[in-house]
């Protein structure tokens, strides 16, 4: 497994060795000289570096993750992402600074399956005197689930979807912000190669209809990896009903979750439903 980066293979104790010093020795001759670029790009190449080699304790060191609830739900979901690691190699393109408190690592993520980069940002802040890469959903797919969503967006214009029978999980009663996202209230397996889904969404206080994307993602050490997705565009009274969608993965996935994102400009969005499957 191949792992590079802007300056090249450094090895993880040369990597540790300033932090460490710095940290147990304040007097340590020249650590003043250490700037705090220097210190974000090892942050970012010591989560790397973790994450490649297959350490996820290591790796949850040097993140904050904002999707999970707890450092053990995070380590647990990162040793499971391992084991199937979509990535083949991990090359660290560039950190740039964008203010004097945070610093942006652009990614690139080869995929195994067919080679294709996927290319994501990180950014970099300080947190009680450590810098720490900020994981928050970033999202990453192959070209086969692009082309399947594609070809699901031209169906659905001509289909109707009606809901499936046996509850997976849930998700909401929730407030999501313009461009955020929340995830379902659990894990589920997929028993079929589509999940169905019914909600109810609308912007508070309002009969306009929101804009929701609705995607079925895993949760990696790198990214979300979506393996399908549907946008639901519309207005649900909330004592109403439900709208039904289906999205397709073109196979069964174990250990997904629904993904749900307000794509409104400016509008906040209160959603709640339930993802079923055959």
């Amino acid at each position: 497994m191949k792992i590079s980066s802007f300056n090249g293979k450094i090895k993880k104790t040369m990597l540790l060795i300033p932090l460490f010093a710095i940290s147990v020795f304040p007097g340590f001759a020249g650590a003043e000289s250490v700037s705090n670029e220097e210190l974000a790009k090892q942050s970012i190449k010591n989560y790397v570096e973790a994450a490649q080699s297959g350490d996820a304790s290591e790796a949850t060191k040097w993140v904050i993750d904002t999707r999970f609830k707890s450092e053990q739900e995070q380590l647990k979901e990162y040793k499971e992402s391992l084991s199937d690691n979509p990535f083949s190699d991990v090359s660290i393109k560039n950190v740039v600074s964008d203010s004097d408190d945070t610093y942006t690592a652009t990614v690139e993520l080869t995929r195994k399956d067919d080679g294709s980069i996927n290319t994501v940002t990180y950014p970099i802040v300080k947190k009680d005197d450590n810098w720490k890469v900020l994981v928050g959903g970033q999202e990453t797919k192959s070209k086969k689930v692009e082309k399947l969503i594609q070809s699901q967006s031209e169906e659905n214009s001509t289909s109707s979807v009606k809901p499936l029978s046996i509850e997976l999980t849930s998700y909401g009663d929730e407030l999501v912000k313009s461009g955020n996202s929340i995830y379902s209230n659990s894990q589920f397996n997929m028993t079929e190669d589509r999940a169905g889904i019914t909600g109810w969404q609308q912007i508070p206080g309002s009969v306009s209809k929101a804009s929701v994307r609705y995607s079925i993602v895993k949760k990696g050490i790198f990214s979300d990896d979506a393996y399908g997705q549907v946008f639901q565009t519309g207005f649900n009274s909330w004592n109403g009903a439900a709208f039904y969608n289906t999205i397709y993965t073109g196979r069964q996935y174990s250990g997904v979750y629904l993904k749900v994102t307000n794509e409104e400009l400016g509008n906040t969005v209160r959603v709640r439903g339930h993802v079923y499957g055959n």
